[in-house]
């Protein structure tokens, strides 16, 4: 690649060279490469319990687990287009949720509980979830006003 030489008002010319340029940009990628930290996916269940009053949009991919306040189970996914909601119960639920995620490409569950249901319920979802081989897990929460 050939330069073309700038002339200065004294009659010298000026090179343009660019590899100190080219150095500098090189050490700052490799500075923000190192300092750059990743977090691991497999550390475990951690979840912030919803405060927002945005609801964020699902995608439609993902298998619902529900859980009603007289402690009814029930799975929906959607099959061939088709959304289809599974009743299960508390044992049968990891099956049920090994046999879904088998066809999914997203391994991820949403949990939408009712407000009444007890903390260990919802735990031992959150537990049947992660050993059915779910990669994630999101907490359904509806907006304000409903």
């Amino acid at each position: 690649m050939k330069l073309n030489r700038i002339k200065r008002r004294n009659g010298n010319s000026l090179i343009l060279e660019i590899t100190p340029l080219i150095d500098v940009v090189f050490l700052l990628l490799i500075f923000f490469m190192v300092a750059t930290t990743f977090q691991d996916v497999d550390t475990g269940i951690k979840i912030d319990l919803p405060t927002s009053t945005v609801k964020s949009l699902t995608p439609v991919d993902d298998i619902q687990v529900i859980v009603t306040k007289n402690k009814d189970y029930f799975v929906k996914y959607k099959k061939s287009g088709k959304e289809i909601r599974e009743k299960t119960t508390a044992q049968d639920l990891k099956n049920v949720l090994i046999d879904r995620l088998k066809d999914a490409q997203d391994k991820n569950i949403i949990i939408s509980a009712d407000k009444n249901v007890t903390h260990g319920i919802i735990v031992d979802v959150m537990t049947a979830s992660k050993e059915a081989g779910a990669t994630s897990l999101d907490i359904d929460t509806a907006p304000p006003g409903k």
